[in-house]
């Protein structure tokens, strides 16, 4: 079998030659250790603007995001091809430039941009959108913006890595369902109309959820098949909201949106870390055909999902990066590994992933997760 091959049948709960991996991403910094850094880092880049455009420099570097964004998520392929992993999430990030020390984006959130090794790191500050006032005088995200953006981001980032043996999974990563709603409304605001007026809520979902479904039908357009519906909707011990109110608000979001990816023949995955256990249910009702994070150090059980819904979802991840993949041993990753498998590996229907990623963790940590899985990861299991 070949990566794309080992990939699906394990979305479909099938048996592949051998368990596959994944990420969901390789930061920066990371790639820059395996690639070599570029010849310009991202904030020198800021300051060339300046100077030559010192009254427009905001406005010219958005024009710059497209090409940015292609460079970044190929490097990001090319780099997890070169230490072995199956496949690595892309996908275009919906930013643009509201100061040199803050990205904005169309959903209302403001993100401040942190120095990691020389490249832009975006982290989540607070949501614009704290009134009902300003949601009606809102722009609304409309997909049909977007469509020249994705088809162009594609074809550069498939001609960057071509030759690289790797399957690009399409991501919204920073444009969620659920994260988009919460974190653009504030976490105040939102959970305020959560109880007050839930159907405010659930037209901002359903206006979040019509963008998604657009941005992926234009990545299928130009031949995408695997997606990753991305966000944390769970805490380290319990769901950001209620189960009841996850089936009553969000699952019809998230039932449409899988079955516009099936209409058109592909596959989808969910993304959350947090304790998600109590949602599994939601998970498999909504249709997703694979589960991801299953986050250990939030007391997920990888063995207890799987028996209660591996026959449902394929699920990919449970591999520490708190410990394991950030300072662990060989020995810790490749017995990390070895637990995993054991736990979800037989019938098929797994992949070995980290939980998520973050700029600890090791280059050689990642290599000896892939060594250890080829190792163990042979159908039939005999761990």
């Amino acid at each position: 079998m070949n990566k794309e091959q080992r990939i699906l049948a394990a979305l479909r709960k099938e048996e592949p030659d051998v368990i596959p991996t994944h990420v969901i991403a390789i930061d920066a910094n990371n790639v820059d250790k395996v690639l070599g850094k570029p010849p310009q880092d991202d904030f020198h880049l800021i300051e060339e603007y300046k100077k030559a455009y010192p009254r427009s420099y905001l406005q010219e570097l958005d024009k710059v995001i497209p090409t940015l964004e292609s460079s970044i998520f190929a490097r990001m392929l090319k780099a997890a091809s070169r230490i072995g992993i199956d496949a690595c999430q892309i996908g275009i990030l919906p930013f643009h430039f509201k100061s040199e020390h803050e990205f904005s984006d169309i959903f209302g959130r403001i993100w401040e941009i942190q120095n990691n090794e020389g490249n832009f790191f975006p982290f989540y500050k607070t949501g614009q959108i704290i009134s009902k006032e300003k949601w009606e005088k809102w722009p609304k995200p409309d997909p049909k913006d977007y469509v020249k953006f994705v088809r162009e981001f594609h074809k550069n980032v498939m001609r960057e890595v071509k030759g690289e043996d790797i399957v690009a999974m399409i991501t919204n990563d920073f444009a969620g369902i659920f994260e988009s709603t919460w974190q653009g409304l504030g976490i105040n605001f939102f959970s305020k109309m959560l109880v007050t007026d839930p159907n405010f809520i659930k037209q901002v979902f359903e206006t979040y959820t019509d963008f998604v479904i657009g941005v992926f039908e234009a990545f299928m357009d130009v031949g995408a098949r695997i997606f990753v519906e991305s966000e944390d909707v769970a805490y380290k011990n319990r769901p950001m909201m209620s189960p009841r109110h996850f089936e009553q608000i969000v699952q019809p979001c998230y039932t449409r949106l899988t079955e516009a990816i099936h209409a058109r023949n592909g596959l989808i995955i969910f993304h959350s870390d947090g304790f998600i256990e109590p949602l599994l249910d939601m998970i498999v009702a909504s249709g997703f055909d694979g589960l991801h994070s299953l986050e250990p150090t939030a007391g997920v059980d990888l063995g207890r999902v799987k028996k209660n819904v591996g026959d449902k979802l394929c699920l990919l991840g449970n591999i520490d990066v708190a410990h394991v993949l950030a300072k662990g041993t060989k020995e810790e990753v490749e017995n990390d590994v070895k637990r995993a498998i054991k736990q979800a590996g037989y019938g098929g229907g797994y992949i070995v992933s980290a939980t998520n990623m973050h700029p600890a963790v090791q280059v050689q940590n990642l290599k000896w997760m892939v060594e250890a899985t080829n190792k163990y990861g042979e159908y039939p299991l005999t761990i």
